[in-house]
């Protein structure tokens, strides 16, 4: 049926014949990561009715992202449990205050369960490239499938959702792989392997490295452990709510059965502990009385814990850099084990692995049966497999250095093109869950006006993401972060090292993505470029709903639907 009057002009712009409100088609999504990022993701999209249409490609063969990988022995979250959730869906019988990884893996594997988010996930599935196509407006994707086989797919709106930690790699050390015995890396742990009297060897003081010598010391026959740059180990994040000392403690029944009996109660104990976490960024600030407490309490804490053992003091308590200067690292009892006389700590590096075991700094030739290289990940952000737009690669584009992130969501140049924790993100700021659930907000949120307005690229002005990265790099000289400290917050390559981090803290960042800059962001619109073209033929969706035509008058007994008018009458 042909709409009165004319609807289409000589430059070829038509009236869609569709009332404002409709959904101009479906919206496409592809994500990379089942992580936290992506069970989120499903969730909130799931959420949207089915008027957007979601796939994620994870590589792995399960869900759960860093816990899913990360199976070495004593890997723990050092965020409180009750801090490390989804709050859509809250756990009310953590274990401990400080949960081990396998209840994280546990708990968001259970969401997939709970929430029926299996459809949404292909697992063994890694992407290895994906291009902008720009006649169509749409990423093209080239995946490989389990037995490797490869096959292409498409979408509207491509979202990162593979995390920074996530791209390990053996470290760059002599005769490694020459070694006889037992090889592994904390990021793919054998969960067969036996330790138990065995002569290990630990390369790495980061996180991961600490976890295990505090874990494996009391087990194994023999200990040897490189320490080669001061480090402040401290307790884990706020440890005025943990037990004594700041040490992890196990919820006990009676403190479960009230979390679950009285929710109010459990989320007023999460918030209370959320609100601490939220003033941790104070002693980031360089100067500040925070920092200055931080620093005094660190220093004593340290000394106190390695008993006067002035070789470990002098090696590992930091003298130039403050607390944060590095992600600070949990003690649990790490500085403790090092006492232990099976434990040989080399401030010096070994000169090469040989076959079996290594040659130290003076040249002795240690024997060992397993070797654990606790070295970390590439925290470079730049992707692993192209990512292709305009003919640039974002590969190539952050090589040196990336400085074109907006907001840590977004990259200048790469429309329809989303990350959760780019460069310049909150990812030193305390819990990742909350930052994940406002980006996840924003992305599906950016999803819905392109479906409304019928645009077909969104992409970050220039400008905008160049003021960001003047702001933040600017503020970050107010930090503890660009100390003289090596730190996985500073870029690797380039002449800049500046700390790709968020210039402010949680509820900044929060806050400023729940309120989206539209005005940041240049947008290709369907309907011949015409913008207002969703407005179509001049009715609502609301009215073709049944839905109230005069909700600005407020809802009768709170329902958004048209009235029966039948029971009154005009009154003359």
């Amino acid at each position: 049926k042909s709409a009165p009057g004319p609807s289409e002009n000589e430059r070829g712009y038509r009236i869609p014949d569709l009332e404002y409100g409709t959904a101009s088609s479906s919206l496409f999504l592809i994500a990379i990561g089942a992580g936290i990022s992506g069970i989120s993701l499903a969730h909130e999209v799931q959420g949207q009715n089915g008027t957007m249409q979601l796939t994620i490609y994870e590589m792995g063969e399960d869900v759960g992202g860093t816990w899913f990988w990360n199976k070495y022995p004593g890997v723990r979250c050092d965020i409180p449990s009750v801090n490390y959730q989804m709050h859509w869906s809250p756990k009310f019988d953590w274990s401990e205050f400080y949960s081990q990884g396998p209840e994280f893996q546990k708990y968001y594997r259970s969401l997939v369960d709970k929430f029926n988010l299996w459809g949404y996930i292909h697992l063994q599935h890694e992407v290895i490239k994906a291009e902008w196509d720009d006649d169509a407006k749409k990423w093209r994707l080239r995946i490989r499938g389990p037995g490797g086989k490869k096959f292409e797919d498409d979408c509207d709106v491509f979202l990162n959702g593979g995390g920074v930690l996530n791209t390990w790699k053996w470290p760059s050390i002599e005769g490694l792989h020459s070694f006889k015995g037992d090889l592994c890396h904390t990021a793919r742990w054998s969960e067969n392997l036996s330790l138990k009297d065995k002569r290990v060897a630990v390369i790495g003081a980061g996180s991961s490295g600490i976890q295990v010598v505090s874990a494996i010391q009391s087990e194994v026959k023999q200990l040897y452990h490189w320490i080669r740059s001061p480090i402040w180990i401290t307790p884990p994040f706020v440890p005025q709510f943990a037990g004594p000392g700041g040490e992890n403690f196990q919820y006990t029944a009676e403190q479960k059965k009230k979390f679950i009996e009285d929710p109010q109660h459990a989320l007023k104990y999460r918030k209370m502990i959320e609100a601490e976490l939220n003033q941790r960024f104070k002693f980031i600030i360089q100067g500040s009385p925070e920092q200055k407490a931080s620093l005094e309490f660190a220093n004593k804490e340290m000394r106190d814990r390695l008993r006067g053992n002035q070789r470990l003091i002098d090696a590992m308590v930091p003298k130039d850099f403050a607390v944060g200067c590095r992600r600070p690292t949990p003690n649990n009892g790490y500085l403790e084990a090092l006492l232990e006389p099976n434990v040989h700590v080399y401030t010096e590096m070994f000169q090469c692995i040989t076959e079996k075991g290594f040659i130290d700094a003076e040249g002795n030739e240690h024997e060992v049966d397993i070797v654990v290289c606790a070295t970390g990940f590439d925290t470079s952000y730049v992707p692993r497999f192209p990512i292709v737009a305009y003919g640039k690669n974002l590969q190539d584009v952050w090589k040196d250095y990336p400085v074109d992130s907006y907001l840590s969501i977004a990259v200048k140049g790469f429309p329809n093109y989303f990350t959760y924790f780019g460069p310049h993100g909150a990812i030193a700021h305390g819990s990742c869950t909350p930052i994940i659930d406002a980006c996840t907000f924003d992305f599906p949120l950016s999803g819905r006006k392109m479906q409304m307005e019928n645009i077909k690229s969104i992409k970050v002005k220039d400008k905008a993401a160049d003021d960001f990265n003047e702001h933040q790099e600017l503020f970050m000289k107010r930090t503890a972060w660009v100390g003289t400290c090596s730190s996985w917050f500073k870029p690797k390559t380039g002449p800049n090292d500046t700390p790709m981090l968020f210039p402010g803290n949680r509820v900044l960042f929060i806050e400023l993505l729940g309120n989206l800059r539209w005005e940041d962001w240049d947008y290709e619109y369907g309907y011949a470029g015409n913008r207002f073209g969703y407005l179509g033929n001049g009715f609502t969706r609301r009215e073709k709903d049944g839905r109230d035509t005069t909700f600005y008058y407020g809802f009768l007994d709170g329902k958004d639907e048209q009235p029966d008018y039948s029971d009154i009458r005009p009154l003359y």
